[in-house]
């Protein structure tokens, strides 16, 4: 923005709001003290000088939370009340109506009123019940307003998102299991997912994406099946589908078409348990980010044969004091798992370059020395991937991917695959994991982003 002349803008709304942002981020990674108050009114103050000139409600009401952040309640009430003042005097002020009448509910908070602030947060959420991401907004703002005053926020509960679902279970069921299919959809009104996130394979999986598309129909259309497959589409559904009887071939096309995204992976065509423990982290870990995002909850249920244990990582799951529901069911004998005689396991690959890279059996393990490798000096970058491999031996492909990784990477990050962040963010990574955009590898263009 200095480079061309926009910072601290006499004309330009945009640049100052832009501006502010960039401020306002900065001070919510400070530590607690004077230096992040001085930059939430240093944001609050670009905000208001955008409000000026664009006489616009949304840098007013930041202008005015941003104030109360400051230590500057006296502040933070006069640009609260303007935001009043002009929503009343401007039936079209606000970019949605769900905006205008959230705005209004933040001017009321910061003003005292709380039971009119909730009340107008219940208004806004009706006029547009299926803006999540918008609400999650609203809500994060909201959780920050009401700890600054010391107030109770329980109350936003009500509000947030629906979950994030992960789902799995165990193959070889009865393509009838009434008593499965009841317990699901039991499951499904309890919960009241806003998305769900898994594969397609015969039985369970199959069983618990009919039951969320049914529900998906009848109570909230604005739902979302996120399919997440371990191989491509045709060899899955040979394996994992056909093989199970043809009366799953055509609910499998079914399901599949009524998804909203489809992912399918099977890089290095891994064995069918290790594809699917990697296509299971993916998943697992979209779930957990999406809930995130959206200041929600991440959930998981699975069906388990009877007498059969947890798979690792949905005892990790468990675990981690995340929410899982376990529904017990036969399974076919013919249809029991064999044990995996392969050498190969999931592991993860850190390259700084050519002379300095590693192979890690523990993922945590494996980010922490590349953000260590990352930040040595200036010019420090390492790319980390999550992939099946031998653990003595990288082929030449995925060390060339990993290569191609780290040369896009800024100094001093650190840069996974999208597949490797989702593991990542379902570890627990203790460091910022963000989307950096596509960009064009060997393999194509691919998300990218930054683990540091």
């Amino acid at each position: 923005m200095a480079e061309h002349g926009l910072l601290d803008s006499a004309s330009d709304p945009k640049a100052l709001t832009l501006q502010a942002r960039l401020v306002k981020d900065r001070a919510k990674r400070a530590g607690a003290g004077s230096g992040r108050a001085r930059l939430f009114d240093q944001s609050a103050q670009l905000y208001a000088r955008a409000a000026e000139i664009a006489r616009s409600s949304y840098p007013l009401i930041n202008a005015a939370s941003l104030s109360l952040f400051a230590g500057k309640p006296a502040q933070a009430r006069r640009f609260a009340e303007d935001v009043l003042d002009l929503i009343a005097a401007d039936p079209a002020e606000g970019e949605t109506p769900y905006w205008r009448e959230a705005t209004r509910a933040e001017a009321l908070l910061l003003l005292d009123h709380e039971a009119e602030a909730r009340a107008a947060l219940g208004t806004a959420m009706a006029r547009q019940p299926h803006a999540w991401e918008d609400h999650a907004a609203t809500i994060q703002q909201f959780a920050l307003i009401l700890a600054e005053k010391g107030w109770d926020a329980a109350w936003l509960d009500m509000h947030r998102p629906p979950p994030s679902i992960h789902f799995s279970g165990i193959t070889g069921l009865d393509p009838d299991a009434s008593d499965v299919v009841a317990a699901i959809a039991q499951f499904i009104a309890s919960e009241r997912p806003g998305f769900a996130f898994g594969a397609l394979a015969a039985g369970a999986d199959l069983l618990f994406a009919e039951a969320f598309i049914a529900w998906r129909d009848a109570e909230c259309p604005a739902a979302e099946l996120h399919v997440v497959l371990p191989y491509p589409v045709d060899r899955f559904r040979q394996i994992s589908v056909a093989a199970f009887g043809d009366r799953w071939t055509s609910r499998f096309d079914e399901a599949l078409a009524q998804a909203s995204t489809v992912t399918a992976y099977g890089l290095g065509d891994p064995t069918l348990p290790l594809a699917v423990d990697y296509a299971d982290r993916v998943a697992m870990g979209r779930a957990v980010r999406n809930a995130q995002v959206l200041a929600s909850r991440a959930i998981a249920v699975t069906v388990l044969g009877k007498g059969e244990g947890l798979r690792p990582q949905l005892a990790a799951w468990r675990d981690s004091g995340r929410s899982l529901t376990i529904i017990e069911a036969a399974r076919s004998p013919v249809s029991r798992p064999s044990p995996d005689i392969a050498r190969q396991s999931l592991q993860t690959f850190v390259w700084a370059d050519q002379h300095t890279w590693s192979i890690h059996a523990d993922l945590l393990s494996a980010a922490t020395e590349a953000r260590r490798l990352a930040s040595a000096g200036t010019s420090g970058r390492a790319a980390i991937l999550l992939a099946p491999g031998d653990p003595d031996d990288a082929p030449s492909p995925l060390l060339q991917r990993a290569a191609a990784l780290a040369a896009v990477a800024n100094p001093n990050t650190v840069v996974s695959d999208e597949p490797t962040a989702m593991a990542l963010v379902l570890a627990g990574w203790d460091g910022t994991v963000e989307e950096l955009g596509e960009l064009p590898l060997p393999s194509g263009r691919e998300p990218i982003w930054s683990v540091i």
